[in-house]
């Protein structure tokens, strides 16, 4: 919520559900740190990590009562409110991450960030997040039919859902700030997330086998609120846009620091008994069979993005 203290400095509440220390959180802090300089202290940005504020589960509604101005969300997420995002969720849409960073540096990213500005939402930047792979406590995954039986923690949209019953397991769409307890109680078998998420949350300590199917390149992104950024546009266009050009900073910042977070997430996961299982050609080309009719049944009207972006070189 946007509120202004005794000495005129507007406040701005900025939600993450990571933990301090966590490549997103830093960036969140370095964004906080150029927005007050830029505008000789007339606006403060106050970070709230570890979900204080709000989960991802519930962080558009949070925005959308006034209670939080600015997040970083996860494309699932923002997806459920704004649906053109979903396109980001196909499984293997992009071949690898420098695929990924050519499509959202471009034209086609950056159409999606101005499609916001008709919402209530207003995406402002870009941020990392790996890829992600399941990971499960029991018995390692190997190959297509390893997943029958298991109970695969996923984010909550229908797609991420579809996703995993495509592969023959049973989603668990439970909060990602209970996934370390669920996978401890057996609640769950398995779930599915980047190297810096399964160290920073502790999964690394309870499911000890990651098979590594990058099925999802989910970028991220710094989202405030639409009543937020027009407040501040009638105190002051340039601090506005202050605020704007600190988004785009910080995540170039956040983009710096995450691919060393992962790789050191990786290591000390390894290091403390982590099995990582390198699926063979044929797997690999089972899941993507397994997971390729999500396009059509999801992806109907968005034929042309997804050609668009399986263009890019």
């Amino acid at each position: 919520m946007v509120t202004v203290e005794a000495k005129a400095a507007v406040i701005l509440d900025y939600a993450d559900n990571q933990p301090e220390g966590y490549p997103t959180v830093l960036a969140a802090k370095e964004f906080a740190r150029i927005v007050e300089k830029g505008t000789n202290g007339r606006i403060k940005v106050v970070v709230h990590a570890n979900a204080k504020l709000a989960t991802e589960e519930t962080i558009v509604k949070q925005m959308r009562y006034g209670t939080v101005d600015i997040t970083r969300i996860s494309v699932p997420y923002l997806a459920n409110a704004i649906r053109e995002f979903q396109v980001f969720q196909l499984p293997y849409l992009f071949r690898n991450s420098e695929h990924m960073w050519k499509v959202l540096d471009g034209e086609i990213g950056d159409r999606f960030l101005r499609l916001t500005n008709n919402h209530d939402l207003v995406a402002i930047s870009w941020f990392d997040a790996g890829a992600r792979n399941f990971y499960t406590t029991k018995k390692p995954i190997k190959t297509l039919s390893d997943f029958a039986g298991c109970k695969i923690r996923t984010q909550t949209s229908e797609i991420s859902l579809e996703t995993v019953r495509r592969l023959g397991a049973e989603p668990m769409p439970i909060s990602y700030d209970k996934v370390y307890g669920a996978l401890l109680t057996s609640e769950i078998d398995g779930a599915e997330n980047n190297w810096s998420s399964y160290v920073a949350m502790g999964h690394n300590e309870a499911a000890k086998f990651v098979t590594e199917t990058r099925h999802n390149y989910l970028p991220e992104l710094q989202v405030i609120s639409k009543e937020a950024l027009k407040e501040l546009q009638d105190l002051s266009p340039a601090d506005k846009q202050v605020v704007l050009d600190a988004a785009k900073a910080s995540a170039k910042y956040e983009r710096g620091l995450w691919k060393k977070y992962e790789d050191d997430a990786k290591r000390k996961a390894i290091a403390n008994g982590t099995t990582v299982v390198k699926l063979s050609a044929g797997e690999l080309a089972k899941i993507k069979a397994a997971l390729a009719p999500l396009e059509k049944a999801f992806m109907q009207s968005e034929q042309n993005i997804i050609k668009e972006i399986r263009k890019v070189q």
